[in-house]
């Protein structure tokens, strides 16, 4: 791609989506990281902890136990171990501060289960910018005030009195401590749209964490919530952006309870591909405004195409042993102009189109929708939770929509199941067919059910019984002798 393209390409990401498109390597862990750093203002060196939890690289030992007796001596406090007794607890150790397979022999990289601030560390790579998103969120004055969850997050981190915390003191009392200025966002612009919404809901999770007394849980809670937000804000925030789509519009997210009903599982596999199709839209607008003060909008066709001939296009930054040359480059983006061109007789944008299909396939290693795709799994948003090349669908995990009534529910304040259909779709443009036939038409207006399988009306409300099922046996709704069901907090 030309340098000038990748740099408008750039240019959208910083000032649009906050985060890069990045590595499917992307996991809960990394975001955590970033946004507790921020949070508490302080990282450390966590080698100690690394080099117990890494024994093998590629096959060799490369922290054999005899090895850790004498540099982590002092950690033993004068117990007596052998080989095999020190491997295994590595072993324990590996499994509680790794879960997420975010360690490495270099510590340069890894990022390991956070309960504390000893245990956070300095910025890597695959953070790629979210933490600094969620952060923004929070900080932003809502009522001349931040986001409660700020010191929430901030106690919690602060109190080490948690297992994990008491199992990992040992081996962090060897950190370094480094310490970074927090940033302050006094002068940000007011939250709106799907922000301001998301803002609401980290508020609202805060105030109900405050009484749970569980730290580790509310921490989980917290990251989570956090990373569904980033998805959610991706695909939806063209939606405040473009004048096609109204205050009241949400990009729809269909629940599947548990892909036993065909007719709701292509649906929400189908709703899952809307919302790729709006980061898109998202990716687009971004451009649009970049290009406008340069006036690409007033170019003619002939001018668009001698604009592309014009275009010193270079090597990708993405090494291949294929790599195009400069004639064939030029050859495809001029041909995917005219495909374009064709379809909408608009030469700004076919541009535009041709130059985001030409960045998410030439200059990155993934695309935003694809990363919401992988990173919509690890979360247990999406089911199959694997990668693959299997359809994937909204199919959340118990814990994500647990996390979810967190963020609506009061204390002392039920809701009908009607009631908390509308509330999800108000706030996040989620349906599971609690309103079936106000869900249907939701979805037909995002022509979502033209192709669908079956009685997609009547499933849906069968799809509603079973997620209230769920959430029954939960603790979290009770079904009256009326046929009525209330969801509510546990007392």
């Amino acid at each position: 791609m030309a340098n000038r393209l990748k740099e408008y390409g750039n240019q959208v990401l910083n000032d649009y989506f906050k985060y890069r498109p990045t590595s499917s390597s992307v996991k809960p862990v990394h975001v955590a990281n970033g946004l507790f750093r921020l949070v508490s203002g302080e990282s450390y060196t966590v080698d100690a902890l690394n080099e117990w939890i890494i024994r093998w690289k590629q096959g060799k030992e490369v922290n054999p136990a005899s090895q850790i007796r004498i540099k982590y001596n002092d950690a033993f406090d004068g117990s007596s171990f052998d080989d095999d007794e020190i491997n295994m607890l590595r072993f324990f150790l590996n499994i509680i501060f790794n879960a997420d397979n975010a360690a490495f022999p270099s510590a340069n990289n890894t990022v390991l289960t956070i309960s504390s601030k000893t245990q956070v560390r300095g910025a890597v790579a695959l953070e790629a910018g979210l933490h600094s998103f969620l952060y923004r969120l929070l900080t932003t004055e809502v009522n001349g005030q931040p986001s409660t969850c700020l010191e929430l997050v901030k106690g919690f981190l602060e109190n080490e009195n948690d297992d994990l915390s008491r199992i990992a003191a040992p081996l962090t009392k060897f950190a370094k401590k480094k310490t970074h200025e927090q940033a302050t966002n006094s002068d940000l612009p007011l939250l709106s749209g799907v922000e301001a919404r998301l803002r609401s809901s980290f508020d609202k999770l805060a105030k109900n964490e405050m009484s749970s007394g569980n730290k580790l849980l509310t921490l989980e809670r917290i990251i989570l919530f956090g990373c569904f937000a980033i998805i959610n804000h991706l695909s939806s925030k063209v939606l405040d952006l473009s004048p096609e789509y109204s205050i009241d519009d949400r990009v729809p997210i269909l629940f599947d309870a548990d892909g036993q009903l065909d007719s709701v599982k292509y649906a929400s596999e189908e709703t899952l591909v809307v919302a790729k199709l709006l980061i898109e839209q998202f990716f687009e607008k971004g451009l649009e405004e970049i290009l406008s003060a340069e006036k690409y909008q007033t170019f003619t066709h002939e001018e668009m195409l001698a604009r592309i001939n014009d275009l010193r296009l270079e090597e990708s930054s993405r090494r291949t042993s294929n790599r195009e040359e400069e004639d064939e480059k030029r050859k495809s983006y001029r041909a995917l102009y005219l495909g374009y061109y064709e379809q909408i007789q608009d030469p700004f944008q076919a541009f535009i189109k041709a130059s985001r299909f030409k960045l998410f396939a030439d200059e990155y290693d993934t695309d935003p929708s694809s990363f919401i795709s992988t990173f919509g799994g690890r979360i247990a948003l999406l089911a199959p939770r694997a990668q693959g090349g299997k359809r994937k669908r909204y199919s959340p995990d118990p814990l994500i929509m647990e996390i979810l009534l967190l963020t609506i529910l009061e204390p002392g304040r039920g809701l009908t199941l009607s009631q908390l259909g509308h509330e999800l779709w108000d706030r996040y443009g989620i349906i599971f067919g609690a309103n079936p036939e106000t869900d249907f038409e939701r979805l037909t207006d995002w022509k979502v059910t033209q192709n669908t399988p079956g009685d997609l009306a009547g499933d849906l409300a069968k799809n509603a019984e079973k997620i209230a099922d769920t959430l029954i046996s939960m603790g979290y709704g009770k079904r009256y002798a009326d046929g009525v069901t209330v969801i509510s907090l546990r007392r």
